[in-house]
């Protein structure tokens, strides 16, 4: 009967290092997923920004450029 129950013991803790060691790996899977998450939806904003800013860019050099030429005079270069 003692076999038995040290049997028993062994098992069940050679069973529980494998669901600490199982329970630990998710948990650090999860915590990557959301810091991958997390940087992808910050490079995605930072984007939408820079691409925003060089479109206001644009517009303003363009703006510029019609200023210019709708003040030169005619027959001047």
């Amino acid at each position: 009967m003692f076999e038995l129950s040290k049997q028993r013991l062994t098992a069940d803790n050679q069973f529980s290092k494998i669901q600490t060691r199982s329970l630990s790996h998710a948990r650090i899977v999860s915590e990557t997923e959301k810091l991958i998450q997390h940087r992808e939806d910050n490079m995605l904003k930072l984007r939408g920004l820079r691409l925003a800013k060089e479109a206001n860019v644009k517009q303003a050099g363009l703006a510029a450029q019609i200023k210019t030429k709708s003040r030169r005079r005619p027959g001047f270069k």
